[in-house]
């Protein structure tokens, strides 16, 4: 047999390319796709994608690519798009791509553009990925005018997250642009906890993504493979040791074939096959020339892809011998050229790592020397895009143990990312020089800023990256860095900033010891931007914990001391704070005003953080406002703005969509609460999505989903042990009381308020403490009832008048009008502690219609329930008709099965007929007597069941058998439409069906 043709055969593939092929014809009829091409190292994704490229461009579409690059630990920002960039300007001319990209041309220029840095860490606040981000978009759009695109990013599970955020906002920002976004990924060269699995994951879940798995050849394909590599059918022997060996892989099989295994001249012949892959390649790499395994080590030292120039710089051969290596390297598929770019790839990446993983370890730090200071001496050598080049210095120069020039490197490719929003290359960045910083001589000196710096700008990064624990400890790391009488200023902006991270990893405690610490360390120096930046940290803890007067005074202060120092943005810091302080002590107009102008302030000085917070707190002021639909339109608008921001997963756009799905519970959409949250905590620790998965858990108890409930409550009790933000608390304890009511568990709803009422303190959060006295008076008017029946007379209600009465002192009525929540929390107090006593049908229309008043579905439809239930004990059937029928029509459209059982089960028991579309029958002749068709026997075990009595002592008393007794009671039940005694009981004493005793 003999090896014929250079390239490799395609073969099969045939379902994959039409699949291909149909996603680009829908894409070219305006609905965008995109497609995941998963498989094994070798099993032919590229090959593929080259093919189905081939046939796209035949067909009229412009294909665009780029693949990721195996750097270090993938510190590259925007490998693939830069790549597809280049390649893209190569193609059309820099003339062209300008007048194809429009407006976006600025903005995406940088990208590909020299640069030259300070290399100080630059100030981390986000504003470049949303310009990149949307610029992709508005090219894609503009290049899909003419003419379908396809824009391929190879080698996915090599990407940094910008990448990966990028890809993510794409797949889901298209809308009906001509585009087809096609990835690939090598799935065994994938950790479990890969953020590409998180990214694909979300996709999926929305419903974004088609998946392509491509595996290796079925034996007729291989041997297809092998036939047109070899020119001659294989030995069967020969092919069963093949395919054995290569499991299909088109790369392993072509290895396999390259290195001479299959090529024995005596079939049946036993051959000495290498044990691994590397071993294959490596046998490959040891039959080159001397000349040609050094241009490979230099080429692997580099990395995939390397320029003829570096390596004609570092390997030192003559023009003639370098041009003869490298020629071997070619025919012998190691290296493939790509002219458009005068560079050398490694036919697979395996060839690259296997070469390289070879070298003795004195030469893998010679050659990475080499490599960075070829560079150094000529940028042009290394890769030739501005935001990796310093990457790429970092990583050979840590490498080449060149502690002090990787230190400086790390730096600088930290700002470098950072510019470009790509936060998690940034914070790797800033690690890696913080590790190198004890191995340098005067590591200060070398970096050009001293260590608290450079472990700001990590702490800082790691925040956005989405680390919010590693950011605590790098801020906390850097006070101790730092000696606070001699820099209190510096010690006060790390104290400023330590305090937000404690806030976002939910330990408000924390945070406010932080703000305070940051304000004594700044008592009484001159006016300043960060002293009214701690002050209005100090406001926001104090309004976290409830206490919103005290909020309203440091905020406002925070704010006259901005004005005073002309900072305009820690002005709409303390505008923020002000504003909800306003709007939870009543002055709604005020408060809203003021977040409007903070909102614009942000808005003004492009600060993201303060954006977001200015979109959070003006959604949720005026949900307490009343203002729910305004309120959630404004939520989703912050959304969607995090979105375009490729913020969408940090914590600002988690805040935001949480909060909007909040308000959606409120208002009964649940499923869009779902929706718009589910994401957020698939992937995310308890403590950093403890306000999504309550939202969550108090749907679940809504639907009786009570087991997933209470695993779920159970995680976030444990996760917010240091979390005092009232309302959270106030939310939590609700949920896990209402849990506890719906289950039968009266004494456990009981302690679990008491705990809330007194975790709440002095809160000045009206409505939080109203909701929980609201639940501990239903959880006592049932208790009421429950031994009214028993002892068949009323029992003392002292601790229904006691929960009122401190319900009333705790909320007292304020001289302005009471906000819309609050007034119906008052009017539910009020019904549940008449319901000890004699229900008030008319008081709890009223309370259903006080939520209705400002959307509040789920708890109008419980004062429908109670309203029913109240005008069946007062014989008022029109009227318990009417209200059941609104409380089962709208517990059915929410899925509250809680809810609805009681509501079907009172509308048995009463006989109320439910159906929407006939008017309620009046009971028939003798129903009187009769009710429930209840036999005058079964009255008479009702009423000894109601007085506690078991079936014996009613066999007894009545003079029948127990088992008789036993029938009865199983008749009672049924007609009755109950579940056990103790509710049939209580059904009866509500119905008033023995008001003669």
């Amino acid at each position: 047999m003999s090896i014929v043709g250079v390239a490799t055969p395609f073969v099969g593939r045939g379902p994959e390319l039409a699949c291909l092929a149909e996603m680009l014809a829908r894409a070219a009829e305006r609905s965008p796709k995109a497609v995941v091409l998963v498989g094994d190292a070798g099993v032919g994704k590229t090959r593929l994608l080259r093919e189905f490229a081939a046939a796209a461009r035949t067909s009229g579409a412009r294909v665009i690519s780029g693949s990721c690059v195996a750097l270090g630990s993938g510190e590259l920002p925007y490998a693939p798009l830069i790549d597809a960039l280049r390649r893209l300007a190569r193609d059309v001319g820099d003339d062209t791509l300008r007048e194809l990209a429009g407006p976006a041309y600025a903005d995406l220029a940088g990208l590909i553009a020299d640069f030259h840095d300070s290399g100080r860490p630059a100030d981390p606040r986000p504003a470049s990925q949303l310009v990149v981000f949307g610029a992709v978009l508005r090219l894609l759009d503009r290049l899909s005018t003419d003419e379908p695109v396809v824009l391929v990013f190879e080698d996915l599970h090599w990407a940094d997250q910008s990448t990966l955020d990028l890809l993510a906002y794409l797949t889901r920002g298209l809308t009906d642009e001509r585009v087809l976004l096609v990835g690939s990924y090598r799935a065994s060269d994938l950790p479990d906890r890969h953020a590409l699995r998180a990214v694909i994951a979300e996709l999926d879940f929305a419903r974004r993504l088609v998946h392509l798995e491509l595996t290796g050849f079925a034996p007729d394909e291989l041997r297809r493979f092998l036939g047109h590599l070899t020119g001659t059918r294989t030995d069967d022997e020969l092919f069963a040791r093949a395919f054995e060996l290569s499991e299909g892989n088109a790369f392993f099989a072509e290895e396999l074939v390259v290195a001479g295994v299959l090529l024995s001249p005596a079939p049946g012949a036993t051959v000495r096959l290498p044990r691994t892959l590397r071993d294959l390649i490596l046998a490959r790499f040891e039959r080159l020339g001397d000349a040609s395994r050094e241009v490979m080590r230099v080429a692997a030292t580099a990395g995939r892809r390397v320029s003829h120039r570096l390596l004609a710089t570092v390997c030192g051969l003559p023009t003639t011998a370098l041009h003869a290596a490298l020629r071997e390297c070619v025919s012998q598929h190691m290296l493939v050229t790509d002219p458009e770019d005068d560079t050398y790839v490694f036919r697979h990446a395996l060839l690259r790592e296997a070469v390289h993983q070879d070298l003795l370890p004195g030469e893998r730090i010679g050659l990475h020397a080499a490599i960075a200071a070829a560079i150094i001496a000529d940028e042009q050598l290394g890769l030739p895009e501005d935001v990796t080049l310093a990457a790429e210095l970092s990583y050979h120069w840590y490498e080449a143990r060149e502690y002090g020039h990787a230190l400086a490197a790390a730096i600088r490719a930290g700002d470098t990312a950072v510019r470009v929003r790509a936060f998690r290359e940034a914070e790797l960045q800033y690690l890696r020089a913080l590790e190198l910083w004890p191995r340098v001589a005067e590591p200060a000196k070398v970096a050009g800023v001293p260590r608290d710096r450079v472990l700001g700008a990590a702490a800082e990064a790691a925040r956005w990256a989405g680390h919010v624990d590693r950011a605590v400890e790098l801020a906390r790391e850097a006070l101790d860095d730092l000696d606070a009488t001699t820099s209190p200023a510096r010690a006060g902006e790390l104290l400023e900033r330590l305090g937000r991270y404690l806030w976002e990893s939910a330990d408000t405690v924390g945070s406010r010891e932080a703000y305070v610490s940051a304000g004594g360390l700044l008592a009484g120096q001159e006016p300043s931007a960060l002293a009214a930046r701690v002050i209005a940290g100090q406001a926001l803890a104090e309004v976290q914990a409830g206490r919103y007067t005290a909020g309203l005074r440091a905020g406002r202060e925070a704010v006259a001391m901005a004005r005073t120092v002309q900072a305009r943005e820690e002005e709409g810091r303390a505008l923020n704070t002000v504003g909800v302080a306003l709007t939870m002590l009543g002055r709604v107009d005020e408060g809203v005003g003021a977040l409007r102008v903070a909102l614009t302030i942000a808005e003004d000085t492009d600060n993201l953080e303060d954006l977001f917070r200015a979109y959070g707190n003006l959604m949720v002021s005026l949900e307490n406002s009343g203002r729910l639909e305004e309120s959630v339109r404004v939520a989703l608008d912050g959304v969607d703005r995090a979105r375009r921001s490729g913020l969408e997963h940090t914590r600002p756009g988690g805040v935001l969509a949480n909060n909007a799905s909040a308000v959606l519970t409120q208002l009964g959409r649940w499923d869009e609460a779902i929706a718009l949250i589910a994401d957020l905590v698939a992937d995310r620790p308890v403590r950093q999505s403890l306000y999504p998965r309550l939202t969550l858990a108090e749907i679940d108890v809504a639907r009786g989903r009570f087991d997933q409930a209470r695993e779920r409550l159970t995680a976030i009790r444990e996760a917010a042990a240091n979390l005092r933000d009232p309302q959270f608390l106030g939310a939590l304890v609700a949920c896990e009381s209402e849990l506890a009511i719906w289950s039968g568990e009266p004494d456990e709803a009981r302690k679990i308020l008491a705990a809330g009422l007194d975790a709440i303190g002095d809160t000045e959060h009206v409505v939080v403490r109203l909701r929980l006295y609201a639940l501990a008076l239903r959880v006592e008017a049932d208790e009421w009832l429950r031994l009214a029946l028993r002892h068949g007379h009323d029992p003392e209600d002292v601790r229904v008048e006691e929960l009122h009465a401190a319900a009333a002192r705790s909320a007292p009525a304020e001289a302005h009008d009471p906000k819309p929540e609050e007034r119906a929390l008052r009017l539910l107090c009020r019904a549940e502690r008449e319901r000890a006593s004699r229900a008030d049908p008319a008081l709890w229309a009223e309370t259903a219609d006080a939520w209705l008043a400002f959307g509040r579905v789920p708890p109008a439809a419980y004062a429908r329930w109670r309203e029913a239930e109240a005008a069946v004990e007062g014989r008022d059937r029109q009227r318990a008709t009417r209200a059941a029928r609104e409380a089962h029509r709208a517990a059915s459209r929410l899925g509250a099965e809680p809810l609805l059982r009681e509501v079907s089960g009172l509308a048995r028991r009463a006989r109320l007929d439910l159906r929407e579309d006939e008017a309620a029958r009046e009971p028939g002749p003798g129903r009187a007597d009769r009710p429930f068709g209840l036999t005058p026997r079964e009255r008479e075990v009702l009423r000894r069941l109601g007085d506690g009595q078991t079936n014996r002592q009613i066999a007894r008393a009545l003079f029948i058998t127990e088992k008789t007794a036993s029938v009865h009671v199983s008749n009672i039940l049924m007609k009755l439409g109950v579940g056990n005694r103790g509710e049939a009981a209580a059904a009866a004493h509500r119905l008033g069906l023995f008001d003669d005793r």
